[in-house]
Parts: C-alpha cells; sequence; structure tokens
C-alpha cells in the first residue's frame, strides 16, 4: 500500500476521527494505520480528546484530556452550552478522584489546594469551557478546607462519590462537543464542488481546474451545475487541453492496468453454467425415451377382446370419448 502524504493523512483522519457516527474501533484503527500529521487541524485535535475521554471518562488521563480540550479555540457552534457542561464534567471528574483517593488529603491538596491545584487552577484561570462559576469556586473551596478534617471529607464522599454520576456529566459533555464538531475539511471541499457552493466555485474555475471538478462531481452533476451557469458540456465531455487530455489518459491508464490484474470471472462461470444445463437435458432426454419406450399401446388400452379392425371406430349411439384412440394425437413428455 502507498504511503499517505501528511497532507492526505490528516484530511482522511479529519474526516474520519471527527465523525461521531464512525465506531471507535473504525476510528482507532485509521489511527493506528495513519501517521498523526504534526499540525492537525483542530477538529481533528478536538476529536482525538473525545473520543480518548469517551473510552476513558473517569480518571487522571480524562482529566487531563478535560483540560487540553479546554485549551482548544471553541468550536463552531456556540460556546456557551460547552462551557457549561465542560464545567460540571472537570468539576465531576475531580471531585471523584478526590473522594475516591486512598489518600483524600493528598488528593484534595493536588487537586483542589492552593496554589498549584489542577482543578483550582481551572477555576482561578477562567476561560471559555473552564471552572469559572460560583459554585465551581465553593466546591473547591470546600475540598480545600476538608484536608485534615474527616467530618468534611465523609460528607464530600457523599456528595461526589458516585462514579456514575461523575460518567454522567462526562457523556453530557461529549454530546455537546459532538453536536458542534462541524464538518470535515473533505465535506466543506464536497459543498463547494458538488454542493450549494458550486456555482460559485465553478465560476472561478478555469478549464483544467473545471475539469477536475467534472470528474469529480459525474457528467449528470456537472450538466446541472453548467446548466445552472448557462454554460454546457462540450459533447463526450471532450476538452482540447493537453492537461486534461493527461488527466483522461491517466485514468484510462490504471484502468487498463487493473484489468490486466483482475481476471474477468464472468467466461468461466458462463462455461460451468453451460455444462450444468447441458448435463441436465442429457438427463431429461434419457428420463424422457425411457418413459415413452413403457407406455402401453392401444391394444393394451381396449384390452384384449377389442377387435383390432374397430380400434379407428367410435363407439354406436354415443359421442366420440375422449379416452377413444385418436390417431393423430401426439404424446409429449415433459421435464
Amino acid at each position: 500500500m502507498p504511503r499517505l502524504m501528511p497532507e492526505d493523512a490528516s484530511l482522511l483522519l479529519d474526516h474520519v476521527v471527527g465523525d461521531p457516527s464512525v465506531p471507535a474501533a473504525a476510528a482507532n484503527a485509521a489511527l493506528a494505520a495513519l501517521p498523526f500529521p504534526s499540525r492537525p487541524t483542530p477538529r481533528l485535535l478536538r476529536a482525538s480528546l473525545l473520543r480518548r475521554l469517551a473510552a476513558d471518562p473517569v480518571s487522571a488521563a480524562a482529566l487531563d484530556s478535560l483540560q487540553l480540550l479546554a485549551s482548544l479555540p471553541s468550536s463552531p457552534s456556540p460556546a456557551a452550552p460547552a462551557a457549561a457542561a465542560a464545567a460540571a464534567a472537570h468539576l465531576a471528574v475531580a471531585a471523584y478522584l478526590a473522594v475516591s483517593a486512598p489518600d483524600f488529603d493528598a488528593a484534595a491538596g493536588a487537586l483542589f489546594g492552593r496554589p498549584g491545584g489542577r482543578a483550582r487552577r481551572a477555576v482561578e484561570e477562567g476561560g471559555a469551557a473552564a471552572l469559572a462559576s460560583d459554585e465551581a469556586d465553593a466546591v473547591a473551596d470546600q475540598f480545600e478546607a476538608a484536608v485534615g478534617n474527616s467530618f468534611s471529607q465523609t460528607v464530600l464522599r457523599g456528595l461526589w462519590g458516585d462514579r456514575a454520576a461523575a460518567e454522567e456529566r462526562v457523556r453530557e459533555l461529549l454530546a455537546v462537543e459532538w453536536a458542534a464538531i462541524g464538518q470535515s475539511r473533505l465535506e466543506m471541499a464536497a459543498e463547494r464542488i458538488v454542493g450549494d457552493g458550486a456555482i460559485e466555485t465553478w465560476r472561478a474555475a478555469d478549464e483544467v481546474t473545471r475539469a477536475k471538478y467534472r470528474l469529480l462531481a459525474g457528467e449528470q452533476r456537472a450538466r446541472e451545475i453548467e446548466g445552472k451557469l448557462g454554460e454546457t458540456i462540450p459533447q463526450g465531455n471532450q476538452i482540447s487541453t493537453p492537461e486534461v487530455h493527461k488527466v483522461m489518459d491517466a485514468l484510462k491508464s490504471s484502468c487498463a492496468n487493473l484489468h490486466s490484474v483482475v481476471e474477468d470471472p464472468l467466461p468461466a462461470a458462463k462455461a460451468a453454467a453451460d455444462e450444468v444445463l447441458a448435463a441436465r437435458m442429457d438427463k431429461a432426454v434419457d428420463l424422457n425415451a425411457g418413459e415413452v419406450s413403457n407406455q402401453p399401446t392401444a391394444c393394451d388400452i381396449a384390452g384384449p377382446s377389442a377387435p383390432a379392425d374397430n380400434l379407428d371406430a367410435p363407439r354406436k349411439g354415443t359421442a366420440a370419448s375422449l379416452m377413444d384412440w385418436n390417431p393423430t394425437a401426439r404424446t409429449f413428455q415433459v421435464w
């Protein structure tokens, strides 16, 4: 498999990893197979953090992911719902880690102590998705004051010790962030070339670029777009420029190479079907001949007492019966 250029890998990862409908296994496979770009798009960074957070919602690593997520530029949608959800998730995870730690005093001091506590620093710095609300500030003060106070620690464990509740806050943040992830660069390019923005894009393109757009859009869609522009596609989509001929020759060469390495299964399948059909026809003829040879004769049907010279005559006083022998009748065996 040819190695992708970093720019191409970045486009693919931005599209696949940033699509919430893509299962986590497929996204992880893409991340493992493709080189992670040195300068990823903000969308790819955000999507990578969201997937990491979904796989590990309540842990010290989840707290790191929440802090990195808060440091990214705001998503395209309004930032207020995301900021509120991020604050709730950050506070819930930090509080759960403090109350569930074997050493409450050490954990609470590292997370909520002054100066330098991770959650405390997020409260003091504020920002779009940081713990800047009065409630978060009050909770941080409570954890700092509970250091060395067993009664306060018991109360805080009862308030923040539910892991399922902390995970629920993280899931709410994930839902808000995925809803605001926006389009990938490939989707935006497709929108410009074949979507609502196609008219402006095609109008500004030169002849060679327009030919590439036709190959991407397909003949029918290209005719629709150029019809709206008041133009027509030349018959057979032929454009007399060396660059376009070069592109078309490359496509034909690729198709020829593909046919040279891939064997067409249709002739072999047709030959096998013909053999099976011929065998069945031979068997049908044999069975038909055997059944015809075993058919009773007219004399057998009439019985031994029927005169041979009366076989052709109908019975006197009665109409011709369907069971009477007809010299013009033929018997066919149908297979």
